[in-house]
């Protein structure tokens, strides 16, 4: 398990105030760092009811994540779409998403290492929902960046910075909307906004960090190409100075790109991660993308390296109740066999032909 130490940069423990670092060894020798993205991390209500165990009286999500947990321990820093908001009660699916605290303690305890919470479901529970969310994601010490309590936490919070040897790293992330619920009470959703965009990139160029990571919920639903809205924001971002883009929302997988100028890679955009873990089981929405990006320095310049992993959603019927299981490709035939052959092969053939070649697959060594 990884383990890393969340700093605050200023004399004093005043979370609100202070503007987290997260460290792990930081000897100044290490020039690689490496990072999984993974998409959408939903919550339907029979995914809420599959993950309760009586025996326990808990909700226990483990199970879920078993099989992925080996390969999240394969990277620095796990990095997945938080689309729902948490609670302790008053648990609901689509259309206004709230699941149980302990998906998070979970995710967590597994090696996801930080949360984005802005999405279009962010204010599905209005001010309680996004206050909530925060409040168990701090308790669980868990990093996340994409909502904030207040516009003080916002301009101090973010951008998430991440700094280990050679690397100072900001993560920030954006959203379309919030299906049309205002945010309230002073709360923060980062939007997509150039004007603050800009500003948050230059903050954190003017930081000197050496790498700029930008999360975008953004895209059509069920569509495997990006639109023009995304293609000209991807743009945009790698002119003002991020150079790994990361998208959701569409709940399919989009294409994977190159950013190039003669022989230097200067980027790379990835339009659509797909889902992660859900109840959507129709052509291309059963599975997702995780995308294993390391990063070396060399001569003051980021070289990348991209590997892919699909994952499916197998969702079986156990002692009464749906149950769900995130299969990565190379353990499908070891773990189903048979079992829903037709279905993981389909959408495991689909995703490749969705990205293409552009990245040899992700093996366990």
């Amino acid at each position: 398990m990884k383990h890393f130490l969340l700093v605050f940069l200023i004399s004093g423990y005043i979370p609100a105030l202070a503007q987290p670092w997260l460290y792990r060894d930081n000897s100044p020798e290490l020039d690689s760092l490496s990072f999984f993205f993974f998409g959408d991390v939903m919550q339907h209500e029979p995914q809420i009811s599959g993950a309760w165990n009586a025996e326990t009286a808990d909700y226990d999500y483990l199970p879920c994540f078993q099989y992925i947990t080996p390969y999240w321990q394969k990277a620095d820093y796990v990095i997945a779409n938080l689309e729902t908001t948490l609670s302790d009660r008053g648990y609901s699916g689509y259309p206004q998403f709230c699941a149980p605290w302990q998906l998070a303690r979970d995710l967590k305890a597994c090696g996801v290492d930080i949360l984005t919470t802005n999405n279009n479901h962010s204010c599905d529970k209005g001010h309680r929902g996004i206050a909530k969310t925060i409040y168990y994601l701090d308790s669980l010490q868990f990093p996340h960046t994409g909502t904030f309590t207040d516009t003080t936490a916002w301009l101090t919070r973010s951008p998430l910075y991440i700094r280990q040897g050679k690397f100072k790293i900001a993560l920030i992330s954006y959203t379309y909307g919030t299906n049309g619920i205002p945010v309230t009470h002073g709360q923060v959703v980062s939007m997509i906004d150039t004007f603050h965009m800009a500003r948050q990139i230059e903050k954190a160029l003017l930081d000197t960090v050496t790498n700029i990571i930008a999360v975008m919920h953004w895209g059509e639903e069920y569509f495997t190409a990006p639109n023009a809205t995304q293609k000209k924001l991807s743009s945009w971002l790698h002119e003002r100075g991020a150079d790994i883009v990361i998208g959701s929302h569409p709940h399919v997988i989009q294409p994977i790109s190159y950013i190039q100028h003669e022989q230097d890679t200067l980027g790379v955009t990835v339009f659509s991660l797909g889902n992660f873990v859900s109840n959507q089981s129709k052509r291309y929405t059963n599975g997702g993308l995780g995308v294993h990006l390391t990063l070396y320095r060399q001569n003051g310049k980021t070289r990348y390296r991209m590997q892919t992993l699909s994952n499916y959603v197998y969702r079986p019927l156990e002692d009464g109740k749906r149950r769900y299981y995130v299969i990565p490709e190379p353990e499908a035939h070891r773990i189903l066999a048979s079992q829903d052959s037709l279905l993981y092969t389909r959408f495991f053939q689909d995703t490749d032909s969705i990205i293409g070649h552009i990245a040899p697959k992700f093996q366990l060594e």
